[in-house]
Protein backbone atom coordinates (compact mmCIF):
# COMPACT_ATOMS: atom_id res chain seq x y z
CA UNK A 1 0.00 0.00 0.00
CA UNK A 2 1.72 3.35 -0.80
CA UNK A 3 2.30 5.88 1.78
CA UNK A 4 -0.57 8.54 2.04
CA UNK A 5 0.28 12.30 0.96
CA UNK A 6 0.76 14.96 3.40
CA UNK A 7 -2.42 16.45 2.13
CA UNK A 8 -4.07 13.11 3.27
CA UNK A 9 -2.11 13.00 6.61
CA UNK A 10 -3.27 16.58 7.46
CA UNK A 11 -6.77 15.72 7.35
CA UNK A 12 -6.64 12.29 9.11
CA UNK A 13 -5.09 14.56 12.03
CA UNK A 14 -8.12 16.56 11.57
CA UNK A 15 -10.33 13.63 11.42
CA UNK A 16 -9.16 11.90 14.87
CA UNK A 17 -8.53 15.06 16.95
CA UNK A 18 -12.09 16.16 15.58
CA UNK A 19 -13.09 12.44 16.73
CA UNK A 20 -11.22 12.37 20.12
CA UNK A 21 -12.59 16.00 21.33
CA UNK A 22 -16.46 14.61 20.47
CA UNK A 23 -15.46 11.24 22.53
CA UNK A 24 -14.61 13.88 25.62
CA UNK A 25 -17.58 15.92 25.04
CA UNK A 26 -20.35 13.06 24.80
CA UNK A 27 -18.59 11.79 27.79
CA UNK A 28 -19.11 15.23 29.66
CA UNK A 29 -22.63 15.84 28.67
CA UNK A 30 -23.56 11.81 29.56
CA UNK A 31 -21.89 12.76 33.00
CA UNK A 32 -23.70 15.85 33.47
CA UNK A 33 -27.39 14.40 31.62
CA UNK A 34 -29.87 13.60 34.94
CA UNK A 35 -32.48 12.39 32.31
CA UNK A 36 -31.52 8.82 31.76
CA UNK A 37 -32.68 9.02 27.65
CA UNK A 38 -30.45 12.06 27.25
CA UNK A 39 -27.61 10.21 29.46
CA UNK A 40 -28.08 6.75 27.36
CA UNK A 41 -28.35 8.94 23.55
CA UNK A 42 -24.83 10.49 24.80
CA UNK A 43 -23.43 7.35 25.74
CA UNK A 44 -24.15 6.36 22.17
CA UNK A 45 -22.81 8.75 20.69
CA UNK A 46 -19.73 8.86 22.66
CA UNK A 47 -19.65 4.96 21.60
CA UNK A 48 -19.76 5.77 18.05
CA UNK A 49 -17.31 8.63 17.86
CA UNK A 50 -14.76 6.08 19.72
CA UNK A 51 -15.47 3.45 16.82
CA UNK A 52 -15.05 5.94 14.53
CA UNK A 53 -11.40 7.17 16.27
CA UNK A 54 -10.61 3.48 16.55
CA UNK A 55 -11.56 3.02 12.32
CA UNK A 56 -9.58 5.57 11.30
CA UNK A 57 -6.07 4.49 13.53
CA UNK A 58 -6.90 1.15 12.16
CA UNK A 59 -7.04 2.18 8.28
CA UNK A 60 -4.17 3.89 9.52
CA UNK A 61 -2.09 1.03 10.26
CA UNK A 62 2.37 1.91 10.09
CA UNK A 63 1.68 5.45 8.95
CA UNK A 64 2.75 8.06 10.74
CA UNK A 65 1.01 11.19 11.57
CA UNK A 66 3.71 13.38 12.24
Amino acid sequence: MPGLTQAELMQLRENLSSELLMIQKCGVYAAQCSDPQLKQLFSSLQQAHQRHYNTLVRHLGGQQLM
